[in-house]
């Protein structure tokens, strides 16, 4: 059941000039309009709808662009307020922003962005990793708190004993092997 207030997602998009922001298509201004879809998604058809919408403007095959703090942000804001498919889908977005590559060749064109600040910005809701990692073993939350625990080195031992308590959960008896690669990556 979501926590947040919705004024809080429209405050976070209100901060960012999203014309202006570069992306694969030029500027972003459709961006905001597609993660309050995906926020306040209530069918599959939404959700598809709102992860295409956000893909093709801001992520391409896991290279980032610069509007993808801002994105990274609002989605850190969305989780408290996004349900069902939604929800499971922003993890996703965030594992694959996490993962992403900032150094490709059309810097010129989609602008400067840097992984390690959107992985900051995760960073924010670590305890809301966790759980989602203890209670439904979601393997995009293996990659979140990964590349949390790479970047942040404060966060590091606790990402360990996360992943080292997870390993004895049944919820996540289906990800030990994803598990012990990250532990092994951690370090």
């Amino acid at each position: 059941m979501p926590t947040g207030d919705i004024s809080l997602l429209t405050a976070e998009l209100d901060k960012y000039d999203w014309r202006v922001l570069r992306s694969f298509v030029g500027g972003a201004a459709r961006l905001p309009e597609s993660i309050r879809l995906l926020v306040s998604a209530k069918s599959e058809e939404e959700v598809e709808i709102a992860e295409q919408g956000i893909e093709n403007i801001a992520l391409v095959q896991g290279r980032l662009s610069e509007c993808v703090p801002p994105l990274t942000s609002c989605l850190v804001v969305g989780l408290d307020l996004a349900e069902g498919r939604g929800l499971s889908r922003i993890f996703d977005l965030l594992a694959t922003i996490a993962g992403g590559y900032d150094d490709h060749v059309d810097i010129d064109s989609v602008g400067p962005v840097s992984v390690r600040d959107c992985v900051r910005r995760m960073a924010a809701k670590l305890d809301l990793y966790v759980k989602e990692l203890r209670e439904n073993g979601n393997p995009s939350c293996v990659d979140i708190l990964l590349m949390c625990g790479i970047y942040d080195e404060a966060a590091r031992d606790y990402v360990s004993d996360v992943f080292h308590s997870a390993l004895e959960l049944r919820s996540c008896s289906g990800i030990t092997d994803l598990i012990e690669v990250s532990l092994e990556d951690l370090y």
